[in-house]
C-alpha cells in the first residue's frame, strides 16, 4: 500500500523538475524588453513617419480648388460720354462665377524635400528617446534578479546551520535526559534554530518578493522554484560609452541641421504653374452680360524677401546653431558623469575581488571552530551559550561571503550597463 503514493511522488518531483524553467539575466532584460509597453511606441513611430511624408509627397501632385461667387454692386465701370450713332455696353450689376483653380509646383527650394527629411530626423528622435528610457530597465532587472540569487544564497547558508542544529538539539535532548547537561542548554540550541527559521523565512519572502516583481516585468509566469543564473565570465571588452543616449544626442543634433536647411528652403524662390477655368457672367470679357466660360493659365514666381530686412533666416538659423551647442553640451555631460561611474564601478569591482578570498579563508577557519566548538560541546567543556556565538560567527562569515560575491557579479554586469556594452 505504500509504493502509490511513493510512486506518486517520484510522478510528482520528476514532472515538478521538468517543469522548472531557467533563466539567465539576459533572457529576464530581452522578456522586459518585450514585455515593455514602450517597445510598442517605436512601430507607431516609424508608422506616424510613413503617414507623414505620404502626406508632404502628395505636395507634388497639382493641387486644385473649386470656388463660385454672385454679387451684385450699385455701380459698375461705365464712360462718362456719350458717342453718337453708338451705344458702349457696360458691365451688369449681376455678376456670377464658377472656377477651378489648379495650381502645379515647379520648384520649391527644396522645401517638401526638407520636411520630409525632417519627419524622418524627429522619427529617429524619438525611437531613439524610447530606446533610452527601454534601457533603464536593466537596472530594474538586475537589482531584482540579484536580489533573488542572493537570497538563495542566504537560505542555502541557513538551511545549512539549520540542519546541523536538529542534530545537535538531539544530541543535547538526550543528554539532559540522561542528565549529564542542563536543559537551558537544550533552549539556547532550541532558540538559536528559532532565529534561524525566522531568518529562512524572511529571505524566502523577499525571493518571493523579487520574483513577483520579476513576472509583472517580463510577462512571464516565473515561480520561485524556477532556476536563475548568473553568467560569470562577465568580462568588459571596451573602455568606451556606448549607450543609446549618445545616439540619442546625436540624432537630436543632426534634427537641428535638417531645421537649418529647412529654414533656408523656406525663404528660396518658388516656381509654380497655375490655371484657372471657370463659367461666369460675365466672362473675361467684362463688359459682356451673358454667360461664358473662360481660362487663365501660366507662371507664378514668388520670392520670399522679408527675411532680408527682418533678419528671420538668420535669427532661425543661429537658434538651431545653439539648440546644437546645448545638446553638445548635454552630451559631454553625460560622458562625463557616465566616466565617473564607470571609474567607481571598477574601484567597487577590484575591492570585492580582493575581499573574497579573505572571505571564503573566514568561512573555512569559523567553520572549523565550530566544529570544534560542536565537540567541546558535547563533552562538556563550553556551555551552550559559548557554542551558539561560534555558530553566530559562521553564519556571518556565509554571509558576508555570500553577499560579495552576489556584488562582485552585480558589478561586473554594472560595468556593462555603464558602458552600454552588451551581455
Amino acid at each position: 500500500m505504500k509504493k502509490v503514493p511513493i510512486l506518486l511522488l517520484l510522478v510528482f518531483e520528476v514532472f515538478y523538475g521538468y517543469s522548472q524553467e531557467k533563466y539567465t539575466l539576459k533572457q529576464c532584460i530581452d522578456l522586459a524588453n518585450i514585455n515593455s509597453p514602450l517597445a510598442t511606441q517605436i512601430p507607431l513611430i516609424e508608422q506616424n513617419a510613413t503617414l507623414q511624408k505620404k502626406i508632404l509627397n502628395a505636395g507634388y501632385l497639382p493641387q486644385s480648388s473649386l470656388g463660385g461667387t454672385a454679387t451684385w454692386q450699385s455701380e459698375v465701370t461705365s464712360l462718362p460720354i456719350s458717342i453718337p450713332g453708338m451705344s458702349v455696353p457696360t458691365p451688369p450689376q449681376d455678376q456670377y462665377k464658377a472656377t477651378i483653380d489648379v495650381v502645379q509646383n515647379i520648384w520649391d527650394g527644396g522645401l517638401t524635400s526638407g520636411q520630409k527629411n525632417m519627419a524622418q530626423s524627429l522619427a529617429k528622435v524619438e525611437s531613439q528617446k524610447v530606446a533610452v528610457d527601454l534601457y533603464q530597465i536593466k537596472d530594474q532587472v538586475s537589482a531584482l534578479f540579484f536580489g533573488i540569487l542572493l537570497s538563495e544564497k542566504l537560505l542555502e547558508n541557513t538551511q545549512l546551520v539549520m540542519d546541523e542544529l536538529v542534530g545537535k538539539i538531539e544530541k543535547v535532548k538526550a543528554s539532559v535526559q540522561n542528565g549529564v547537561a542542563m536543559k537551558s542548554s537544550l533552549l539556547q540550541l532550541e532558540a538559536k534554530f528559532l532565529d534561524l527559521k525566522q531568518q529562512n523565512t524572511e529571505a524566502q519572502l523577499r525571493k518571493q518578493s523579487a520574483v513577483e516583481a520579476l513576472s509583472i516585468l517580463t510577462g512571464k509566469s516565473i515561480s520561485v522554484n524556477d532556476q536563475f543564473f548568473s553568467e560569470e565570465n562577465i568580462s568588459l571588452s571596451s573602455n568606451e560609452i556606448r549607450r543609446p543616449e549618445l545616439v540619442w544626442f546625436d540624432n537630436q543634433s543632426e534634427l537641428q541641421n535638417i531645421n537649418s536647411n529647412l529654414v533656408r528652403s523656406k525663404n528660396l524662390p518658388k516656381i509654380s504653374l497655375f490655371g484657372t477655368g471657370g463659367y461666369g457672367k460675365p466672362g473675361l470679357n467684362f463688359l459682356a452680360s451673358d454667360f461664358k466660360t473662360y481660362f487663365i493659365g501660366g507662371v507664378q514666381l514668388k520670392v520670399p524677401l522679408s527675411y532680408l530686412y527682418a533678419g528671420s533666416q538668420k535669427n532661425e538659423i543661429e537658434q538651431f546653431s545653439v539648440n546644437r551647442k546645448k545638446i553638445e553640451s548635454q552630451k559631454q555631460a553625460f560622458l562625463l558623469a557616465s566616466n565617473v561611474k564607470l571609474a567607481n564601478q571598477k574601484a567597487e569591482l577590484e575591492r570585492l575581488s580582493s575581499i573574497l578570498e579573505t572571505d571564503k579563508k573566514l568561512v573555512e577557519i569559523r567553520s572549523e571552530i565550530k566544529k570544534t566548538a560542536d565537540a567541546q560541546l558535547t563533552n562538556g567543556v563550553i556551555s551552550a551559550s559559548d557554542y551558539i556565538t561560534e555558530v553566530n560567527n559562521e553564519i556571518l562569515a556565509r554571509q558576508t561571503l555570500a553577499i560579495h560575491q552576489v556584488q562582485y557579479l552585480q558589478a561586473k554586469v554594472n560595468l556593462k550597463v555603464i558602458t552600454g556594452e552588451d551581455f
